[in-house]
């Protein structure tokens, strides 16, 4: 859908707070805690923002971009060539990183990982749950949502950690952390070595992995993702009976599209959960960044602009 920027301002060092509406004034679609839109920046790529705005508030999405110095031309261009009043081409919300039931939810961020959790924050702390977050960032004057988070209600459940003050997750634990609870959710978002250092620091207590959900708002590192494997296998589509060869080179998405099946894609990398599909018989090479443990654990969907096959044949439910 075509929105327009209505407002863009300064959110902590090198973040951008954007404003999105619909140009004829109406109420936009609906979303919850953790939700996600795909932008088209001015350079024509598309990238994953958390909306971090109020669900309640339906008349505009608002995002916040981080520049990031090593950026292909998402954050760059967003930063440098986006203008109040441009239109920008948005999807509509989707939400793979949702809010588990839980008593007590235990909030972990680092940097502009801050973007999805901020709105959990809110949500948690306006319907009565009991929270606890924990933010890290290297500097003060590089926290979004800086006066929020020190300030009101937010201050009441969030602690800062500041690289430069000597507050570092790899120096030292939360005190949270070391206490484990089976009735306990721990929500996270951030780099890739931030959240393997919360994975380490969870195992080392005594946490199960199926209580942490995270969202990892870069891809993981290079070779992580990988979508070649070794052996070739077959998917079987189960509407049609239909049944493509996946070579070792290939992804099941490009299989698929070559031959006329439509896939619905679009960061291509595992990490924002739009080709997510249903498997109905096989076991899945999961290599997204987009499911939890548990997801993992269940085989019975994954993404496949990037995931493969531990079985000779896999039945997705298309």
């Amino acid at each position: 859908m075509e929105l327009i920027v209505s407002a863009i301002r300064i959110n902590g060092d090198n973040n951008l707070d954007i404003e999105l509406i619909c140009p004829k004034g109406n109420d936009l679609p609906p979303f919850a805690p953790g939700a996600h839109i795909d932008v088209r920046t001015p350079s024509g790529q598309i990238r994953q923002y958390s909306l971090c705005g109020s669900p309640m508030e339906r008349r505009v999405y608002r995002i916040c971009v981080r520049r990031d110095v090593r950026s292909q031309g998402g954050s760059l261009s967003l930063h440098t060539d986006l203008r109040v009043r441009a239109q920008v081409t948005v999807s509509e919300p989707r939400n793979l990183f949702k809010l588990p039931n839980a008593r007590r939810y235990l909030l972990f961020s680092a940097g502009i990982g801050i973007t999805p959790i901020i709105t959990m924050a809110r949500w948690l702390v306006s319907n009565g749950s009991h929270v606890e977050w924990s933010h890290y960032e290297g500097c003060r004057s590089s926290v979004a949502f800086l006066d929020e988070v020190s300030s009101g209600t937010l201050k009441n459940v969030t602690t800062l950690y500041l690289s430069d003050e000597g507050a570092s997750f790899r120096k030292s634990v939360p005190a949270n952390l070391l206490q484990p609870a089976p009735d306990t959710a721990i929500i996270a978002c951030g780099p890739e070595g931030f959240l393997t250092l919360l994975e380490k620091r969870m195992a080392e207590a005594g946490w199960s992995p199926t209580q942490l959900y995270s969202e990892r708002f870069r891809a993981a590192p290079a070779g992580a993702l990988s979508n070649t494997g070794k052996d070739e296998f077959v998917v079987q589509l189960a509407s049609s009976g239909q049944c493509f060869t996946v070579g070792a080179e290939d992804t099941i998405a490009q299989v698929l599209m070559e031959n006329g099946v439509p896939v619905a894609l679009s960061c291509e990398q595992g990490m924002c959960g739009a080709c997510l599909t249903r498997v109905l018989e096989g076991v899945p090479d999961h290599r997204d960044v987009v499911l939890s443990a548990a997801e993992r654990e269940a085989c019975n969907q994954m993404a496949i602009c990037c995931s493969r096959s531990k079985s000779p044949r896999l039945v997705l439910d298309i």
